[in-house]
């Protein structure tokens, strides 16, 4: 009974302490590009008007995230050439992660095509 309650102590130790160097959740936006992956790599992703990185493939994964404090944001990706669509999310409320699709798109304006890179939920 004793080793028990010691070992039930123990794990709760464990979890307080590994809670504790972790800090408090992590929250996490995610984009993927797998819609024309060979277009979009390289492109700059940009968070609440600040570059947080660029769009990378690793291996054959065609998502990249960036961690983010809670509450409002805006996120848009930049790609030479292109015009960009923002996109405003708020992360928390239960959920860490959001998961945004870059798809690059054209749109008229005028006499020319324009490109677009759009996010879509």
């Amino acid at each position: 009974m004793v080793w028990r309650a010691a070992w039930l102590v123990a794990v709760v130790l464990v979890i307080l302490l590994w809670r504790g160097c972790m800090g408090g959740p992590q929250y996490v936006i995610q984009v993927r590009f797998d819609m024309d992956p060979e277009f979009l790599i390289g492109a700059e992703v940009v968070i609440d008007g600040q570059v947080a990185g660029t769009l990378q493939r690793v291996g054959s994964r065609t998502i990249t995230g960036f961690r983010v404090e809670e509450g409002d944001h805006t996120v848009e990706v930049r790609l030479d050439g292109c015009n960009s669509d923002t996109a405003r999310i708020t992360t928390g409320f239960g959920g860490t992660r959001v998961v945004l699709m870059a798809v690059p798109d054209s749109e008229t304006r005028g006499a020319e095509q324009v490109c677009v890179v759009r996010l879509e939920y």
